[in-house]
């Protein structure tokens, strides 16, 4: 029986959604830090550099405040990483809003 490494996520919320890291699918330091580097440059320096990983540089009662959303951790992980970074965006009434669409079909 292959032994398989405990998952490490990290995870914060934000205004309007969260993002999730996958820490174990994580190719730092050989992505040069995409994510921590885009959040400094597009965003306002939620991500910082700890144990060879990115991490919260704020608290995550913090990071609700000061992530501006720009979703560039996100894109600069799928270009230079791993795609070990998620963000979940709920559209809330997006059901809803199907529901009448299809009504008027």
């Amino acid at each position: 029986m292959q032994h398989q490494p405990e998952q490490q996520m990290l995870k914060f919320t934000f205004r309007t959604g969260e993002v999730s890291i996958d820490l174990n699918k994580c190719t730092a330091p050989k992505c040069r830090f995409a994510c921590v580097k885009a959040c400094r440059f597009y965003g306002r320096a939620v991500l910082k550099i700890a144990g060879g990983k990115p991490a919260l540089a704020v608290s995550p009662e913090e990071a609700p405040r000061l992530c501006n959303e720009c979703l560039a951790c996100e894109i600069n992980c799928g270009l230079h990483g791993n795609n070990a970074i998620k963000i979940a965006l709920p559209l809330f009434g997006l059901q809803e809003y199907r529901k009448n669409v299809r009504a008027f079909e």
